[in-house]
């Protein structure tokens, strides 16, 4: 499969401000009838940080939405970020604000801390409450993105890795992609998310965690 893996497409794409950008596009299905249409669904961390230079890459690529999976707290210490003409931003959280509760919080990161297996209970967790916002998305899917439309959206969370992550899954699962491939897809994240030292030292010293227990959440094993 490996000379027939994708289409030659940039997937990466360099929208300033926003980490973890890229098109969900040119990945094939598993009955070799064709591929998922690129340029019609990217993922990426949040939207707080975009600059105008991002601002413009992005009307470039005719993005008319993007669905934020991002808890009202996280909203609350990272921004919204700017307007974006011609863009609906649909705050569309998975979890509550008390699933946010220090000891809500501890419980969960504790699951991603043991790895693999930990990742996929969290997982569990993120589509049995994710349900009625993915739908929200596959509904904007379906309605206004044909195979006529030239529009296309964001879905996005903070990372842009595990809750974005989870409703890219459901998606190459439903258009019919290799479980290979989807996995390949979401490992993608370790290459386009990162954060400082400075600021990993930081959120684990906050935890009382370590350094080691912090690199192992912002990763996608």
């Amino acid at each position: 499969m490996s000379q027939h893996a994708s289409v030659t497409i940039p997937r990466w794409i360099d929208v300033e401000g926003i980490k973890n950008f890229r098109d969900i596009g040119g990945w094939p299905v598993k009955d070799g009838s064709g591929y998922i249409r690129e340029r019609v669904v990217f993922r990426c961390g949040h939207l707080a940080d975009i600059t105008q230079n991002g601002i413009n890459i992005l009307t470039r690529l005719n993005v008319i939405a993007a669905y934020d999976f991002r808890s009202d707290p996280e909203v609350e210490r990272q921004g919204e970020g700017p307007d974006i003409p011609g863009l609906v931003k649909h705050r569309s959280p998975i979890f509550s604000k008390e699933d946010y509760s220090p000891a809500a919080l501890a419980t969960r990161w504790q699951g991603y801390f043991e790895g693999e297996k930990g990742f996929a209970k969290v997982y569990a967790i993120i589509l049995e409450k994710g349900g009625q916002v993915f739908r929200n998305v596959f509904m904007q899917l379906l309605t206004l993105h044909s195979h006529e439309s030239t529009k296309s959206m964001i879905v996005h969370c903070t990372a842009g890795k595990d809750r974005t992550g989870c409703i890219i899954m459901l998606l190459f699962g439903l258009c019919g992609v290799d479980e290979e491939i989807i996995a390949r897809e979401y490992a993608l994240s370790n290459l386009g998310y990162w954060e400082e030292e400075a600021q990993l030292e930081k959120r684990a010293a906050d935890l009382g965690v370590t350094i080691e227990n912090m690199r192992m959440v912002m990763s996608a094993p």
